[in-house]
């Protein structure tokens, strides 16, 4: 089934819809989820930072949390997208692509796409639509 797939994504969440015409509605295929891209900040990190006691006289040091865990796990759920992509595009599943995700997400999903799966992307939209029925999606596309 050659035509064009629409991915509507997020950090946590992505799902993805078969296009036949303006006049048809979307065909919700399947959808992917990433719970770590859910996680508040306050489960990314502990309520104190671990240390080592100084010795010789100096004081404490505290290990860093990482600085942006939020960030990676979209680089993550990009690059599973991104796979998945790659792995229909190769099937013949598509033949053009449209993106649809808030603006930091959709730049970690084309920075995760491979030259083969860009050259199909034919639109983009930065806006977050992954909770929105499939009438308004097409809407915002049309």
């Amino acid at each position: 089934m050659s035509g064009t797939w629409i991915v509507v994504a997020d950090s946590s969440r992505a799902r993805f819809f078969s296009w036949v015409s303006r006049v048809e509605p979307l065909l919700e295929l399947e959808g992917m989820a990433h719970s770590e891209g859910r996680m508040r900040d306050q489960d990314e990190v502990s309520d104190r930072q671990g240390g080592i006691a100084g010795g010789h006289g100096e004081g404490g040091h505290a290990f860093e949390a990482p600085t942006d865990l939020k960030h990676h796990e979209a680089e993550v759920f990009a690059k599973l997208i991104a796979d998945k992509l790659e792995h229909s595009r190769v099937n013949h599943d598509y033949d053009k692509l449209i993106l649809v995700a808030p603006p930091a997400f959709l730049g970690a999903l084309r920075h995760a796409l491979n030259d083969h799966v860009q050259a199909l992307v034919g639109n983009s939209l930065d806006k977050n639509l992954v909770a929105e029925d499939e009438a308004s999606i097409r809407e915002h596309i049309l």
